[in-house]
C-alpha cells in the first residue's frame, strides 16, 4: 500500500458531515478562496467581481439566514468541503479544499444532497456547471439539460441528475482514467474475456488492474480516487449469477456517483439479470455505464469438446470484447433493458433451490483411483464447499456448493465429476494462467 493510499484511507475514515453554523461562514469563505486558486475561472472582470461578492462572508451568512442549506465535510474538525443548495433541488456551490482534492469528498457531498432531494420527492437535482467542472459532474451522473450561457460575466451550462431509478438514461462515455476490474470466473471463460477487456482499455490509454472478486478485494474499493471506474466480470448462472458474486456486490461500499460497467459470460440467453443488478448498484450510488454479455463455450455435460464450435465462439467473443470497449469509450454502449422474469430469477438465485437442483443434476464426486490429494480443488473453491475425508480425499458439501465447475475444470487429473454422467473436462486456460494476481 502506498503512502497516498494510506493517506486517503485515513482521511476517509475520519470524514464527517454536518450543517453549517453561522459562526463558520468565514471559514467557508476562506475554504472557497483556497479551492478557487487552482481553478481557471474563465470569467470576465465583471464575473470575477460577481464571484467575489457571492462568496463573501456576509453573502454566505445572508443566504444561510434566507434558507439556503450549506453542508460541510469535516476532517479532524477542519472544514474540507462545502456544498450549497437552494430550494433543496439546486446545487448553487460546491468546493473542496485543495489539499483534499481527488479523495471523493465532492462526490460524497453531491450524493448526500441527492439522497435528501429524492427523499423529499423531487424528480431531479439541478446545477449550473462551469466549463472546468463538467467532467466531474458527468462522472457523478449529471447530464446536460440546456445550452451554455453567461450571467454577470460568468459562463456555465445547466445540468441535471435524475432522481428516478426507472428513467431510461442515454448511453454515456467511460470518462474515468483508471479502471479496477473485479473478476469471478468458474472455468476461465470470464477471466479470458476480462483479460481482453483489460488489454483493450489499456491500448486506449486507460490505467487498468484486474482483481479476484473476493473478500480482500473489498479493501481495494475503500481507497479508490474519484477518477476510477469499477468493472464487474462474472458468469451468468440460473439466469442470474452465483451467490459468491451477489455477496461481493452486496458488500460494496456506497459509490457516490462512481462509474460502473459489467461484462458477463453465458452459454446463450442471459435472462436480463442486468436489470435487478442495475437497481441494486443504483441504490448503492453507482453510475451505470454499460452491460455486455458474451456467449462462450459450455462447461457442463460435454460428452466431447466441440472444438470447432468453441473456437468460433471464442473468436467472436474476443472481437465483441474489443468492440465493446470502443463503444463504451464513444458513449455507444448501454446498460440495456430486461424482461420482467428477471426479478423472479434474481429472487430465486438468492435461495438454495436452484443450486441444490443443479447439484442433483451434476453432482461432484471424487474418483479416488485418480485423485492425488493435491488440494487444488479445495484451495480454489470460492464457496469453501470442499472438505477432506479421513484419508485426505476431497468431499464436496452439496448444501454449500454453487456448481461453478471450477474444481472440475481445474483438477489436474480429472478426478472430479459424476461417474454416472461422464463428461469431457473443460477449462478455458491452464491453472497457472487462471490464478488472478492483483496487478
Amino acid at each position: 500500500m502506498t503512502t497516498a493510499d494510506t493517506r486517503k484511507i485515513t482521511f476517509l475514515k475520519s470524514l464527517k458531515f454536518s450543517d453549517m453554523k453561522l459562526s463558520q461562514c468565514e471559514e467557508v469563505h476562506n475554504l472557497i478562496l483556497d479551492a478557487a486558486e487552482s481553478k481557471n475561472m474563465g470569467v470576465t472582470p465583471e464575473g470575477r467581481q460577481a464571484f467575489e461578492r457571492y462568496i463573501s462572508t456576509a453573502a454566505i451568512e445572508n443566504r444561510a439566514r434566507m434558507g439556503c442549506k450549506f453542508e460541510l465535510a469535516m476532517i479532524d474538525g477542519q472544514i474540507v468541503g462545502v456544498i450549497e443548495t437552494r430550494k433543496a433541488d439546486c446545487i448553487s456551490m460546491l468546493y473542496v479544499r485543495l489539499a483534499y482534492a481527488r479523495l471523493g469528498i465532492g462526490s460524497r457531498l453531491v450524493y448526500r444532497v441527492a439522497s435528501g432531494c429524492a427523499a423529499r420527492g423531487f424528480k431531479k437535482l439541478t446545477t449550473y456547471v462551469a466549463d472546468e467542472e463538467i467532467g466531474f459532474y458527468e462522472r457523478v451522473g449529471f447530464t446536460q439539460c440546456g445550452d451554455r450561457g453567461e450571467t454577470l460575466g460568468i459562463s456555465s451550462t445547466p445540468y441535471k441528475l435524475s432522481m428516478s431509478q426507472r428513467d431510461r438514461k442515454p448511453p454515456s462515455k467511460l470518462l474515468s482514467t483508471s479502471v479496477e476490474l473485479f473478476v469471478f470466473s468458474g472455468t476461465g471463460n470470464t477471466l479470458l474475456i476480462a483479460s481482453e477487456i483489460c488489454g483493450a482499455l489499456k491500448s486506449k490509454g486507460k490505467d487498468v488492474r484486474l482483481h479476484d472478486m473476493n473478500a480482500k478485494a473489498g479493501e481495494i474499493l475503500t481507497k479508490l480516487d474519484d477518477d476510477t471506474a469499477i468493472g464487474l466480470a462474472f458468469p451468468v448462472a440460473c439466469f442470474s449469477t452465483y451467490p459468491s458474486v451477489w455477496r461481493f456486490i452486496e458488500s460494496m461500499p456506497f459509490g457516490y456517483g462512481r462509474e460502473i460497467f459489467i461484462l458477463s459470460t453465458c452459454g446463450g440467453f442471459a435472462g436480463g439479470m442486468q436489470g435487478p443488478l442495475g437497481e441494486i448498484l443504483s441504490k448503492k450510488g453507482y453510475r451505470l455505464l454499460s452491460a455486455k454479455f458474451f456467449v462462450m463455450p459450455g462447461n457442463y455435460g460435454n460428452k466431447t469438446i466441440p472444438a470447432e464450435k468453441n473456437a468460433h465462439r471464442l473468436e467472436k467473443a474476443i472481437s465483441d470484447a474489443r468492440a465493446f470497449v470502443s463503444d463504451m469509450l464513444a458513449g455507444k454502449a448501454s446498460w440495456g433493458s430486461h424482461p420482467r422474469l428477471a426479478r423472479f430469477t434474481h429472487w430465486l438465485a438468492q435461495t438454495r433451490a436452484p443450486w441444490n437442483f443443479f447439484y442433483r443434476m451434476f453432482p461432484i464426486l471424487t474418483d479416488k483411483t485418480k485423485c492425488t490429494r493435491c488440494s487444488i480443488c479445495s484451495d480454489i473453491c470460492p464457496a469453501h464447499a470442499i472438505d477432506k475425508d479421513e484419508d485426505g480425499y476431497p468431499v464436496v458439501k452439496s448444501h454449500v456448493c454453487e456448481s461453478c465447475q471450477r474444481c472440475v475444470g481445474f483438477c489436474p487429473v480429472s478426478a472430479l465429476g459424476n461417474p454416472k454422467k461422464p463428461a469431457a473436462q473443460y477449462r478455458a486456460m491452464s491453472y497457472e494462467k487462471f490464478k488472478i494476481t492483483d496487478e
